[in-house]
């Protein structure tokens, strides 16, 4: 007999898919309801421990509490302005992530998500650089879903097929890999000379206006950028500076305490020309942004670039109370202690069936093939755990920062002992 739930929970995916395009995929065909800490609960009644924060969006947690009281007070005074006039919550928030930003990054121009804040940071390049149209991006990398974005992206071929001819002038190399066969292959020092290559060969370095990275790639399959024996990010910060190309850091899955520091990029110690954000940053609310020195922002005239909703009031409310608990709660130190922690024990406990990485709560597991990884994924599901596969054949795992560290450590065994049965 069809209990009354299993039926709304029929009728919710029949209209799902009847009115919502089928584009967008769904790794759960669950329908949430609510959200609490590090809970969703779905319309079926069932609680499921979220380890995927939306994809790195809910740093805190969903529903967390001085985030939601923040953005209903901002509700209660001021929805939207846009460009009309100039507004307090977009110069707090600004004000507080020049603050965090590495260096002398301490100007932001607010979009509404990771895409938005990548197009922006290329149209920003091109004019830094102007009469330099080449990009140089690397391979496993996502960038967003604009045709900008897109065209920066090499993580999965459905991301991009069919959608022909995109930004022309992007130029990809590998991505270092230290993590599995492809080292010798791919190791940074290959790519290092690869780079110098093709500046010799057919890609003259005064045509590139930037390169873009991930300092930890996500869609890729939770790749670190290599820091022994060479600092990866150091040699392309050398070029770059070089050759006079704009280095852009993608921060928007990496960043906002997500590796235990503010941002991917300070596990080098480099600062680049420009930090891209979004997701973690609102903590559920759309917002996003790219950053760089006011000296170089002060280069795009009014009316040069454009956003209706970006650095919308309620967005900022809600994104300078994240910023602001995130640093009051010692959250950063939490995340990296705890995090190695995760991964040595992993490592250990998985010594012959995975090769594990990553930094604070950004933690990538590969295992040997696509198809165990989705067996572990559903077998994590039946346990009431989500979580998300990433690159060719790899978990991953982004629990909110502010996670009891019994309730993460007791997930973490149960995945274990799942990945060992598979």
């Amino acid at each position: 007999m069809v209990t009354n739930q299993a039926s709304n929970l029929k009728e919710l995916l029949a209209k799902d898919e009847k009115y919502l395009s089928s584009a967008l995929y769904r790794v759960f065909h669950i329908v949430a309801e609510k959200g609490e800490g590090p809970y969703i609960y779905s319309t079926d009644g069932v609680k499921y421990l979220d380890l995927t924060c939306g994809i790195g969006v809910t740093q805190l947690g969903h529903c967390h509490e001085e985030v939601i009281k923040a953005a209903q007070e901002q509700l209660t005074k001021l929805v939207h302005i846009s460009c009309v006039t100039h507004h307090t919550e977009n110069i707090k928030l600004a004000e507080k992530l020049a603050s965090i930003l590495p260096g002398n990054l301490n100007n932001t121009f607010f979009c509404n998500s990771g895409s938005e804040a990548v197009d922006g940071a290329i149209k920003f390049a091109r004019r830094l650089n102007p009469g330099r149209p080449n990009l140089i991006a690397f391979k496993g990398s996502f960038h967003g879903r604009t045709i900008g974005g897109t065209s920066l992206s090499s993580s999965k071929e459905v991301h991009r097929k069919f959608y022909d001819p995109l930004l022309p002038g992007v130029n990809f190399v590998e991505f270092p890999n230290c993590y599995t066969g492809k080292y010798k292959e791919h190791s940074a020092e290959r790519v290092l000379e690869t780079l110098e290559q093709m500046f010799k060969s057919y890609l003259s370095p005064d045509s590139i206006s930037a390169m873009i990275i991930e300092a930890m790639q996500g869609e890729g399959g939770y790749l670190p950028a290599p820091l022994k024996p060479i600092n990866f990010l150091k040699e392309l910060r050398n070029i770059c500076d070089k050759h006079k190309i704009l280095l852009i850091c993608d921060e928007v899955q990496s960043g906002i305490g997500r590796t235990g520091k503010w941002f991917s990029i300070n596990h080098y110690d480099v600062v680049p020309d420009v930090i891209t954000i979004a997701k973690g940053l609102g903590n559920g609310l759309p917002i996003g942004g790219f950053c760089a020195s006011h000296e170089r922002m002060s280069t795009m005239p009014p009316a040069s670039h454009g956003s209706t909703f970006g650095g919308n009031p309620v967005s900022c409310a809600a994104a300078y109370k994240t910023l602001e608990v995130i640093e009051r709660d010692n959250l950063l130190d939490y995340v990296f202690k705890t995090g190695s922690e995760i991964i040595d024990h992993l490592a250990k406990e998985l010594s012959t069936q995975a090769n594990v990485r990553g930094f604070g709560f950004m933690i990538g597991i590969e295992l040997e093939s696509k198809e165990k990884v989705e067996k572990v994924k559903d077998e994590c599901f039946k346990e009431n755990i989500l979580i998300l596969p990433t690159g060719e054949k790899a978990i991953r795992l982004l629990p909110p920062l502010n996670i009891e560290k019994a309730l993460l450590t007791n997930s973490i065994d149960k995945l274990i002992n799942i990945i060992k049965k598979v």
